[in-house]
C-alpha cells in the first residue's frame, strides 16, 4: 500500500495485456533490428533472431490470454494493480532501445541495449501475467521464469561473456544470471 494510504488503482486486465502484447512484439522488433545490424556476423545474428522469436512467443501467449479475457463480460473481467508506472516506463525504455538498436556501431553497444532491456522488468511482467493466467503451465512463479525467461538470458551472458569487452557488460550479464537463479 503507498505511504500516503490511497489504494493502488486496479485496472481491467484487458488493456493491460494489450500494452504488454505490444511491449513483447516491440522487445521482437528490437531484437530483429539487432539481427539486421549483425548479418556478417553469424553467431550475433543468430543470438538475436533466437532472442526475437522468444519475444514474438512471449506475446503469443499474452495474445491468448487477452482473447480469452476478451470473451469474458467487462464485469467478470480480472482487474491488475500495480503494473502501471512499470509498464510506463518499459514502453519508454523500449522506445529508446528500439531506436538506438538501427545505429549501434558494435557488439559491445548492442550488448548494452540488450542487457537494458533484459535487466528491466520485462520478463518479470511477462512472467507473473503469465503465471496468474488460466492458461498458465508451472505450479509456481519460479519455475515460470526459468522455463519462460532463463534460456534466453542465460544464452545473451554466455555470448557477453565470451565477447565483450566493456565490463559494465559482463557485470550486467552476471547480474542477469544471478537473478534467475
Amino acid at each position: 500500500m503507498p505511504a500516503n494510504g490511497a489504494d493502488i488503482p486496479s485496472m481491467d486486465i484487458l488493456p493491460l495485456l494489450e500494452r504488454c502484447v505490444a511491449l513483447e512484439r516491440g522487445a521482437a522488433e528490437f531484437y530483429e533490428r539487432l539481427a539486421a545490424r549483425f548479418t556478417h556476423d553469424a553467431e550475433l545474428r543468430a543470438l538475436w533472431s533466437a532472442m526475437a522469436a522468444d519475444e514474438r512467443t512471449h506475446a503469443e501467449k499474452l495474445e491468448t490470454w487477452r482473447a480469452l479475457a476478451e470473451r469474458e463480460p467487462a464485469e467478470r473481467r480480472e482487474h491488475a494493480s500495480g503494473f502501471a508506472q512499470d509498464v510506463e516506463d518499459l514502453e519508454q525504455l523500449l522506445e529508446e532501445t528500439r531506436a538506438a538498436a538501427a545505429s549501434v556501431k558494435s557488439a559491445d553497444e548492442a550488448f548494452a541495449l540488450a542487457l537494458a532491456l533484459e535487466t528491466s522488468e520485462i520478463d518479470t511482467i511477462y512472467t507473473k501475467l503469465l503465471q496468474s493466467s488460466p492458461i498458465a503451465r508451472f505450479p509456481d512463479v519460479e519455475e515460470t521464469v526459468r522455463r519462460e525467461t532463463t534460456g534466453h538470458h542465460e544464452a545473451l551472458a554466455r555470448v557477453v561473456q565470451r565477447r565483450s569487452r566493456d565490463d559494465g557488460n559482463l557485470l550486467r550479464a552476471a547480474l542477469l544470471c544471478a537473478r534467475d537463479e
